[in-house]
Order: C-alpha cells, then sequence, then structure tokens
C-alpha cells in the first residue's frame, strides 16, 4: 500500500505507551511512513525507503532487535523525545522489501516481496516452526529444513502463524489446543504443515485468540477451533452450537459472496459484498453492536444503533473486544468495549460496563476538530489509530499504557483525538 500516509515516523511513535523511561540514542528520521502494522502490544511502521521500524513489548524478542528487554520498550515517550528502533535481520543488516508484518502476543511474522517469511521472538508453541527456540533477529523461517518461498499473505494468531501459498493452499504452526490450526487434532505443530482441511483457492484469513476464520476465493467462509462463544457461525437456522472444531467447516449459512473477514478474541466479523455486515459469537461487551449483550451462533446481521440494518460498509475490522465498520460515505461505526482495564474484570464484579458501545454507534472526531476521508485503520487490543486524507493520525480507545498520547490520563476516549495537527 504505496504512501498510505504522508506522517514522518515521529507521529507515530508520539502514541506508544508510556511506561519505561530508559532511552535509546536518538536516530534522526525524516522519511515517510508506507504502512502501519500493530501486534497485540506492538507497533511496526514500514519507511517509503523500505526500512522497517517497530516499538512496542519485547518480552520474547518479538520486535527482532537482538535483546528481550522486561516489559516494553519504549521507543516514543509521550514526555520526551521520540526514540526509535530500526529492525535488522540476523545479518545484522536493516531487513528491507518488507511486503506486509503479522505480529501474535509473543512472535513476529514478516513476508518480504520475494515471498519469503521471516520471524522473530518465541516458539515455545511452535508458532516459528520451530520447536521452543527463541529467534532475537528476524531470520528466514523454514518447512523441513527449505527456506519458504512463494508466500502469498499471512496471518498470525496469538500463539500460531498461518501463510497462504501461491497455489492457495493453507499452511499453519503453533499452538493447536482447541483446533484452532485446523489439522483435524490438538496437537502442538511445532513446523509448517499443509493444512488439509482447508483444500485449494485460499484467499484471505484471521485469527483470533483461539479460532480461525478462511475466506476462499469462491466467497465461501470456513472456520475452525475454539467455538464456546458461538464465534464458528456453525448453529443452524437459530439453533445453537458450541462445539469446537479441529478441522475446517464450511459455514454453509453464511452464503457464498463474501468478500472479507474479521476476528476479535471471541467473535468473527464478515463483510458481504451487498455491503452489509455479519457477526457471530461474544457480544458480552457488545462487540457484535446488539444491546441485549447474548451471543450469536449463527452469523446475524448487524444493526446501528436505531435498530436499522447496515449498509454500504467497505471496510471491517476486529480485534480484542472491539469491532470497528467503516461505511462508503466515510464515516467510522464503533462497537464493544475500548477499555482494557473493563476487560480484565469478571462479569460478576461488573455490573456497570460503561466503557462499552453494544451497539454500532458513529465513532467520530473530538469536538472543534473535522475528521478527513479515512484511509486506513489500525487496530490494538483496545485501541483504534486512523489515517485521514489530510495526513492527520488519530486515536481513541483505552489509554491505559498512555497509548493516545494523552500523557498520564488513564480515562477512556470514546470520540477520535486528533494525535498530529
Amino acid at each position: 500500500m504505496k504512501n498510505i500516509a504522508k506522517l514522518t515516523l515521529v507521529l507515530i511513535l508520539s502514541v506508544l505507551a508510556a511506561g519505561c523511561k530508559s532511552k535509546p540514542a536518538t536516530v534522526d528520521t525524516t522519511g515517510n511512513i508506507r504502512d502501519i502494522f500493530a501486534g497485540v502490544a506492538g507497533v511496526f511502521m514500514l519507511m517509503d525507503d523500505g526500512t522497517l521500524w517497530g516499538a512496542g513489548y519485547n518480552r520474547s524478542g518479538q520486535l527482532g532487535l537482538g535483546q528481550i528487554t522486561p516489559g516494553e520498550i519504549i521507543l516514543g515517550d509521550a514526555l520526551g523525545d521520540p526514540l526509535i528502533a530500526l529492525i535488522n535481520d540476523d545479518t545484522g543488516a536493516p531487513i528491507s522489501g518488507v511486503r506486509f508484518v503479522a505480529a501474535g502476543e509473543n512472535h513476529t511474522v514478516i513476508l518480504k516481496e520475494d515471498g519469503s517469511l521471516w520471524g522473530a521472538g518465541d516458539s515455545t508453541h511452535g508458532e516459528l516452526g520451530l520447536d521452543g527456540e527463541k529467534l532475537l533477529f528476524f531470520t528466514q523461517l523454514k518447512a523441513e529444513n527449505t527456506p519458504l518461498s512463494g508466500v502469498k499473505t499471512l496471518a498470525a494468531g496469538n500463539n500460531s502463524t498461518f501463510y497462504i501459498s501461491g497455489d492457495g493452499s493453507l499452511w499453519t504452526a503453533g499452538y493447536n489446543y482447541y483446533g484452532e490450526l485446523g489439522l483435524g487434532n490438538r496437537d502442538t505443530q511445532a513446523s509448517f504443515k499443509k493444512v488439509e482441511s482447508a483444500g485449494q483457492n485460499v484467499k484471505t484469513l484471521a485469527a483470533g485468540i483461539r479460532h480461525t476464520v478462511l475466506l476462499k476465493e469462491d466467497g465461501t467462509l470456513w472456520t475452525a477451533g475454539y467455538n464456546f462463544n458461538g464465534q464458528l457461525g456453525l448453529g443452524v437456522n437459530t439453533q445453537g452450537d458450541t462445539e469446537d472444531r479441529n478441522s475446517f467447516t464450511q459455514v454453509r449459512d453464511a452464503g457464498s459472496d463474501i468478500t472479507a473477514v474479521a476476528a476479535g478474541n471471541y467473535h468473527t466479523v464478515i463483510l458481504k459484498n451487498d455491503g452489509s455486515v455479519w457477526a457471530a459469537g461474544s457480544n458480552f461487551w457488545g462487540q457484535i453492536g446488539f444491546p441485549d449483550s447474548s451471543d450469536r451462533q449463527t452469523f446475524t446481521r448487524v444493526t446501528d444503533e436505531n435498530g436499522n440494518t447496515l449498509s454500504n460498509v467497505k471496510e471491517i475490522a476486529a480485534r480484542g473486544d472491539i469491532t470497528v465498520l467503516l461505511k462508503a460515505d466515510g464515516s467510522l461505526l464503533l462497537a464493544g468495549n475500548y477499555d482494557e482495564s473493563d476487560a480484565e474484570n469478571e462479569p460478576e464484579e461488573d455490573s456497570s460496563r460503561a466503557n462499552r458501545k453494544s451497539t454500532f454507534v458513529p465513532l467520530v472526531a473530538e469536538q472543534g476538530t473535522k475528521l478527513g476521508t479515512v484511509k486506513k485503520i489500525v487496530l490494538g487490543t483496545n485501541s483504534v489509530y486512523v489515517v485521514d486524507s489530510d495526513n492527520h493520525l488519530w486515536a481513541a480507545g483505552s489509554n491505559r499504557y498512555g497509548q493516545l498520547h494523552l500523557g498520564y490520563d488513564t480515562e477512556a476516549s470514546a470520540v477520535l483525538k486528533l494525535i498530529n495537527p
């Protein structure tokens, strides 16, 4: 995605968490950002010159910096000058030719333009195709001792990695207790293996914490893994189904006109070619947009805050316990919990759930400011970042770690605040 926003690296780093106050050497950066990628607790920025920069959580070495730091590496201190880290490969050279970055809880995987796959971080559960090893620098990943190549796209679950090969087949490695790898078993997979149940012609995929969603080239939907909340959408004719699946199973009730898929912690969202949005799974935080807080075991068409079915949606995003929709007119809608401190509370301990939106409501800019046309949406676990056509960066959601660049004000924000004017 070329020139997604003419922002300097400093702008992105200014939104990162304020925690550890140790400061690495300042590096001068004046280049523009080509693309932005977010992990569970980290951010990666791809620059126009092809270099990759990172910041965030590095306890398992998932930033590929050649070191392990307890807690976060803070590269954008809200109280000081922004600082950055250039990402190198295992030869010590700046990693280049990056097409896409996918990050889980303790590992990161990079897809290069040449179709090769590179990884850093923890592989305790086999998520890097290694049996219990750590990679402190980005290193080319292998399958059966052969460097991986010909990869078309990829995704990262919390402790798993998926990639689609050029022939449309799906390959995976990692944690599999709930069958989320779709391999027909629940065994940890410490090397990359072809997922036979996925068949061929896999177009794209999304990974939740413990479930996985596939979109085929023919527009059909397939799901596997944890299904306690019905996030696999396999109920039939409104009849509930909460049984886990260890092989990918077609969701026939979803139809064959699906254009995009997204997965949060325990919910799944799909976009159809008529612009309608359908969701299944957990709704405790209102993340699938229904005011009754009840889960859905079948894909149900979502509505707005007035109960009207939503249409003309062109992009969907889900992560953690939130869902964000971008409509064709450029407006944004949000549903779910946007304060991760709330998400830690057990249901019986939290009767108010004040920081949740139980229906899809407008996500708007703070009073006195105007949001331009949305160019990209990036979701953290409980935070939303938006780049607009005026090359401004906006953020909303939890500020528990200062990620909204609001100093030490930890109050969650339900409006987009201008991070850089």
